[in-house]
């Protein structure tokens, strides 16, 4: 029943989907990782079809342990299935994938430039087993591989018909955009970025008589970094490469701004040498550690460590490895369209008093403003460590400006294989 044990959304443009007796294929996960040696859909043909993939990923160190990869997205698993021909994709979804389809909470998949399939549907257990019910298998053979043997195959017993249409409701708002045009190789481009939006007035949390969220840290604080960091770098001679200063549109409602600038970019992606983003700029005393989001993932943070280092400090991950920030904020549609990509985050490791006051300070202001109208300006904030990560960022993006480096993403990403698809442009240079 739809809505009860299934939830079609229309994810191409018009909001329209129609799909009539399409061929299904069971993919596993619907994974394709080389760099992992993982393909999950093997020689299928899937051009035509509806694709059918259980939520998630596989599970142990090879798809990066408790830090999630985005191949367990379902923005990834529609990608994929785009890529290869297909008009439709089917998750099959357990207890939490199943209540986080019906709160609407992957977005992801309907934003700006995602995969233009007719239609992304999710199923319950009950419409799972429906699904092998009809197609003529067993249940237990609709899931995914842990190791690295599966292969997709068809399911012959069954074909799919779906329709449905959306209302679609056209909210008007703006990217904001500066650049200092590089001298030399002005056509390479650093982006530094930041979200100038937040939720407005009102809404579930508001609770008591000041409903205006206000969003001095979420993220004023970001677009004031942005500023400050144009308003230094136009100090400094003119770079080599284009700076571009980016204020990007509706990051709350989905990162919406930032997948619009990807989808129809103003500068080349495969161009755009990296991007630097700045969302929460961390409000404390001096911190020994410079955390990221996505450790692990490209070169810019080795080229930030050493930056670090040099001050006495140290990069590390984000500590969070449960709230997947990596595809949260506006690095992320850069990094999903193949651009190094980078996020700092809040240092925890105080100077003064180490890394019991540093998560003490963070889970109090967190659980205190985040998203909250107590999200204020505050004349007591203290912009120590701001100041000291954004003067690494200055220096990070100045290095990139004035070098003829171009980051990478290290063997064990996801995005390297975007990326390389662009290689020619940057290998010609």
């Amino acid at each position: 029943m739809l809505g009860t044990d299934a939830i079609v959304r229309a994810a191409t443009n018009d909001g329209r989907a129609d799909v009539s007796d399409a061929p299904l294929v069971f993919a596993g996960f619907g994974v394709t990782a080389p760099e992992r040696g993982w393909d999950d859909y093997g020689d299928v043909d899937v051009r035509g079809k509806v694709v059918v993939v259980v939520e998630g990923e596989p599970d142990g160190d090879l798809f990066n342990g408790a830090y999630t990869t985005h191949y367990q997205s379902a923005g990834y698993k529609a990608d994929e299935a785009f890529r290869r021909g297909a008009v439709g994709l089917v998750i099959l979804a357990g207890e939490r994938g199943w209540a986080r389809a019906r709160g609407g909470a992957d977005q992801r998949i309907l934003t700006p430039g995602a995969a233009d399939l007719e239609f992304i549907a999710t199923l319950d257990e009950a419409g799972k087993a429906r699904l092998a019910q009809a197609a003529g298998v067993d249940p237990a053979r609709l899931t995914g591989g842990q190791d690295g043997r599966f292969k997709a195959f068809e399911l012959t017993g069954a074909t799919l018909t779906a329709r449905q249409s959306e209302t679609i409701d056209t909210l008007v708002t703006h990217n904001l955009l500066a650049r200092i045009e590089g001298s030399r190789r002005p056509d390479e481009v650093i982006v530094y970025s930041a979200h100038w939006d937040h939720i407005g007035v009102g809404g579930e949390h508001a609770g008591g008589e000041d409903t205006i969220f206000n969003g001095a840290w979420d993220n004023a604080s970001g677009t004031i970094g942005v500023l400050e960091m144009a308003r230094e770098l136009s100090k400094a001679p003119r770079p080599e490469r284009t700076i571009v200063f980016a204020h990007m549109a509706a990051e709350e409602m989905g990162l919406l701004g930032a997948y619009a600038y990807v989808a129809d970019p103003v500068y080349p992606l495969e161009t755009t040498v990296a991007d630097i983003n700045i969302d929460m700029l961390p409000l404390s005393g001096p911190t020994r550690d410079v955390p990221i989001f996505g450790k692990g993932q490209n070169t810019l943070e080795d080229d930030l460590d050493a930056l670090a280092r040099a001050e006495g400090r140290y990069v590390s991950d984000d500590g969070q490895p449960q709230q997947g920030f990596y595809y949260r904020s506006d690095h992320f549609p850069f990094a999903r369209a193949g651009v190094p990509a980078l996020m700092p985050w809040h240092g925890v490791d105080f100077v003064g008093g180490g890394k019991e006051a540093g998560w003490a300070a963070w889970r109090e202001r967190f659980g205190r403003v985040y998203h909250q109208p107590s999200d204020e300006w505050s004349a007591d904030w203290d912009l120590t460590s701001a100041v000291e990560n954004l003067t690494l960022l200055y220096r990070l993006g100045l290095n990139l400006a004035n070098g003829d480096e171009w980051p990478t993403w290290k063997p064990t990403s996801e995005f390297g294989q975007v990326r390389a698809r662009s290689e020619a442009a940057r290998s010609s240079r």
